[in-house]
């Protein structure tokens, strides 16, 4: 994960966790993402970003000066959105104060505001099949490639990977809420569990509390909603409440992919001794890259804490996109029977790809959709 790292301004977990006096352990990962892409293109982003740059040469020697001058521009962006205090870029009020601090890193971002990474990249690259290899680094970052992900974006999870690196908490990411839960406790707050919130409340406009499916009511200063923008705008407030700038933002936004999402418990030794952590595969055909199931997310969590599954067994987390409208209108069973059809492709094609024997070694699987 981001945001475990012990400096710079961009460790937001870390911050949070000691704002209520909490840290957690966790386990450096050597390996960012191992890639699997068409025409047996394998990269894996290391850690040490000399490492990362080495291996990518290795892969595009002609391009090698094109790449370390991409990277570079990235670097400059993640240093000056690392000089500040991380809170909005959106907030003119905020925005204001920073820049009076740290004028020369505000004009920088401010520069980059409006470009892509895509467009960019070709400043310096000419090689289609690099290129493409950068939509597939955007398309981590943000489910669309290097020519529709902001540069700011991309440059943050690009450079932050190597920076404070990706790290995971010994037990598993649940371990971050039950963390912050008990700082939060050991502070004097409370958490309401099982608390259904049904609206918020307001006064002349102002967000003043939030009122329960059961009655109750709840008051305070400050409001603030971890709903979805959609539950939070949509449901949580009333249609004619809604804010100006969330009226523009609904009129303008274009919808992200739902997900497939597949996880399972398998054998270990269907897994090579050295597998990686994080895996992104797409085989074929760069054409498929943001089309629904066309590129494989996966995640093996036992490969750096053993301790999450019994002795002998591996959990994998596979991820792809999705659209919503492939399920729409599906009676219950259809729509069961399509999920376990989805899988069993995107299974195999895991099988074929990355580990031979992977559907005998399965010993549980549960398939869900995300929208």
């Amino acid at each position: 994960m981001f945001g475990f790292s012990d400096k710079g301004n961009l460790n937001l977990i870390t911050q949070a966790l000691a704002a209520v006096g909490r840290k957690l352990e966790v386990i450096p990962d050597p390996t960012t993402v191992h890639f699997h892409l068409p025409n047996d293109l394998s990269v894996r982003i290391h850690r040490e970003y000399d490492d990362f740059i080495e291996e990518l040469v290795s892969k595009f020697p002609h391009e090698k000066e094109g790449i370390i001058k991409f990277y570079s521009e990235c670097w400059k962006i993640f240093n000056s959105l690392n000089s500040l205090e991380l809170k909005s870029l959106e907030e003119p009020i905020y925005l204001f104060g920073q820049f009076f601090k740290k004028p020369l890193e505000c004009l920088t971002l401010a520069y980059y505001l409006p470009q892509n990474a895509g467009s960019i990249a070709r400043k310096y690259i000419k090689d289609s099949g690099l290129l493409s290899f950068i939509d597939a680094e955007c398309f981590i970052v943000s489910t669309v490639n290097a020519l529709q992900t902001p540069m700011i974006n991309a440059s943050m999870v690009l450079c932050d990977r190597h920076f404070g690196g990706i790290n995971y908490p010994v037990g598993g990411v649940g371990e971050i809420a039950k963390s912050l839960a008990k700082g939060l406790d050991d502070h004097g707050s409370q958490i309401l569990y099982r608390a259904n919130v049904t609206s918020i409340i307001l006064d002349n406009g102002k967000a003043v509390g939030v009122k329960l499916s059961d009655g109750r009511k709840f008051y305070a200063k400050t409001v603030v909603s971890n709903a979805t923008r959609w539950d939070t705008f949509g449901k949580l407030l009333k249609a004619e409440n809604l804010p100006k700038e969330e009226e523009n933002f609904q009129k303008a936004y274009v919808k992200a992919p739902s997900f497939l999402s597949i996880h399972m418990g398998v054998k270990a030794d269907v897994l090579p001794p050295d597998t990686d952590c994080h895996h992104f595969a797409l085989e074929d055909d760069w054409t498929n890259l943001e089309k629904p199931y066309g590129s494989i997310f996966l995640s093996i969590p036992t490969v750096l804490d053993s301790s999450l599954a019994p002795e002998g067994h591996h959990i994998l987390h596979i991820f792809t996109t999705s659209s919503i409208e492939d399920w729409e209108g599906l009676s219950r069973k259809d729509y069961e029977a399509k999920k376990e059809l989805v899988a069993e492709r995107i299974i195999s094609r895991l099988e074929k790809t990355l580990f031979p024997g992977l559907k005998s070694s399965i010993l549980f699987k549960e398939v869900k959709l995300m929208i």
